[in-house]
């Protein structure tokens, strides 16, 4: 039965023309045969079903309820009832009306042609052929109008019949304009009634009349289509008309504000949420709400009425309203949704950038604090090896190395525990330069390095814990190179002629050039390791105006210089 019902419904609505055509026709013989009779009241009633048929409001599809069924008998009952003259005046001009809200959405030449003629048609038979039979005998001369009725207008339906329109137009989906609709319907009524008025007004017959009213009907919309847009410096009706209908999005408007102002306020993705649609529930359509968005759930107001439901992205809002939405507030709402969502998303990027930041805090002084530790280790492998070549009796040498490093080492594990209680002070540890390159040499003098300075006099201070950090990643770095090639040479320059300058030099192999190129910027792949040392080398040097750099990159020569950039003050 349902099958049945829907082939119907797609037939009617893919013979919509015809459907029309139908329903004009029946029109016309209604309208020469008169309502008065049984007749008449009979084809008024099919005339009333292909309009249902037809009518572009609901859908075909619609299955109607039985007290949706009785309501319309009755009504198309009452009208056969009461059917009058007047009463079909008014049927035209509805029926004016709503052809003249279509046919400005359709593209298609022939289907607007179409629609024109159809509009023109019902105008015509409104005021040719209705009017007069309201009106006195006396004031219309008898069989004028009768002869356009039966042999002028009737020959307007055959052509409209045998008009090609688009196959595609057909298809469409049914649009009616209510503005568009309402102006047609009462500018019938000012012209109908005007018309009569002018009988009475100028003691002249019905057409001269109707010519008089629609000459000066023409003249008014002139006058206000001129003062609608006047361009003559000044603002004309239209802007009070524009003005007035985006005052009626002020209880929108409000809420933007306030979904601003929350923004603003709530940092938290839920609770922004949550505090958001509070007050969506102050517009004066809406009962209440309730969201979904990653798992999170929550609602506000009363959740009763009728329910539509709005999805944006990662956010699932359903709307809960006292009548059902119509397409204006959907698209409304809609679009709100879409803003809200993206809002949302950006306060959840907003939260996870700050974790991002969290964690790349921890890995920074993670990853500082442990190249910190491996370099006191390795300070204390060479004193055990030291100690383990002593023997049984330490020789005074080994007892000077021990009172020089072992307060060394000391004063750095505090300056580590330090950084990781008050990262904040790292950087304000400055000591004498020749003290900072006695205790270097003195941490390296079982390894094969050659050490030499230039120009260390006076008490000129430097961060220690950024030569530190520079100093022995590269050291390491340089003596892992001589484990696999023990006959490399590493020497070590520090110099303050002009300012704080360290240079560490191998004649090993070259560093490859997508290595080089990535070093100081980013962690990179290598045979020892991912750079992270000299990363985290750099990024101290930036903080104290110093630059670590590669000053020579070929084959039995590689040098790295650790330098402050010119014109930078010393930090501290």
């Amino acid at each position: 039965m349902s099958g049945g019902v829907s082939s119907f419904a797609r037939l009617t609505h893919s013979q919509r023309r015809w459907v029309l055509l139908g329903l004009l026709t029946l029109l016309h013989l209604l309208l020469l045969q008169g309502i008065d009779s049984g007749v008449g009241r009979t084809l008024l009633v099919v005339h009333i079903g292909l309009f249902i048929l037809w009518q572009p409001f609901v859908r075909s599809e619609l299955s109607l309820s039985g007290r949706q069924i009785l309501v319309m008998a009755l009504l198309v009952a009452a009208a056969a009832w009461w059917a009058s003259n007047w009463m079909l005046i008014g049927w035209v001009m509805a029926l004016a009306g709503i052809i003249g809200g279509k046919v400005f959405f359709f593209a298609g030449r022939g289907a607007k042609l179409f629609y024109l003629l159809v509009l023109s048609y019902l105008i015509s038979l409104l005021l040719v052929v209705l009017v007069p039979q309201v009106l006195p005998s006396s004031l219309v001369l008898d069989g004028e109008y009768l002869f356009l009725a039966k042999y002028v207008l009737p020959a307007l339906l055959p052509v409209m019949a045998l008009m090609p329109v688009e196959q595609e137009v057909e298809g469409q989906a049914e649009v009616v304009d209510f503005v568009y609709s309402a102006f047609i319907f009462l500018l019938l009524a000012v012209l109908v009634l005007g018309s009569i008025s002018a009988m009475l007004l100028i003691k002249r017959g019905y057409f001269e009349s109707l010519i008089v009213t629609i000459i000066t009907l023409a003249v008014v919309l002139l006058l206000l289509a001129w003062a609608w847009n006047p361009r003559l410096g000044f603002a004309g009706l239209g802007m009070f008309f524009s003005r007035y209908l985006l005052s009626l999005g002020l209880p929108f408007e409000r809420w933007l504000h306030e979904l601003a102002d929350t923004l603003q306020r709530e940092d938290q993705p839920d609770k922004f949420l949550a505090r958001s649609l509070e007050g969506l529930t102050s517009l004066p359509w809406v009962n209440g709400c309730e969201w979904r968005a990653q798992g999170s759930t929550g609602g506000s107001g009363r959740l009763e009425g009728q329910r539509s439901e709005f999805q944006h992205g990662l956010l699932t809002l359903a709307i809960f309203t006292q009548q059902t939405l119509s397409p204006a507030l959907t698209w409304h709402f809609d679009l709100l949704v879409q803003l809200l969502g993206e809002f949302y998303e950006a306060k959840l990027r907003a939260q996870e950038l700050q974790q991002l930041s969290y964690v790349k805090a921890i890995h920074q002084t993670g990853a500082r604090l442990t190249h910190d530790v491996k370099n006191l280790l390795q300070s204390l492998n060479a004193l055990c090896l030291a100690a383990i070549s002593e023997g049984e009796t330490p020789s005074p040498q080994y007892q000077a190395l021990l009172r020089r490093q072992l307060p060394v080492i000391s004063q750095r594990l505090q300056q580590t525990l330090g950084k990781l209680r008050r990262p904040e002070l790292e950087g304000a540890q400055f000591v004498p330069a020749i003290q900072w390159w006695s205790g270097l040499q003195a941490r390296y003098t079982q390894a094969w390095v050659s050490f030499s300075s230039d120009g260390i006099v006076g008490e000129v201070e430097i961060p220690v814990t950024l030569f530190n950090s520079a100093a022995e990643n590269l050291l390491e770095n340089a003596l892992a190179k001589q484990l696999e090639m023990p006959s490399l040479k590493i020497s070590v320059v520090f110099s303050l002629q002009d300012n704080p300058t360290l240079r560490v030099c191998d004649d090993g192999q070259a560093i490859p050039t997508e290595v080089a190129e990535n070093l100081f910027r980013a962690p990179i792949v290598s045979k020892v390791g991912l750079g992270i040392g000299l990363y985290q080398a750099a990024r101290h040097a930036e903080f104290y105006g110093y630059e670590l750099q590669i000053a020579c990159n070929e084959a039995g020569r590689v040098c790295f210089v650790l330098e402050r950039k010119p014109d930078e003050p010393a930090a501290g």
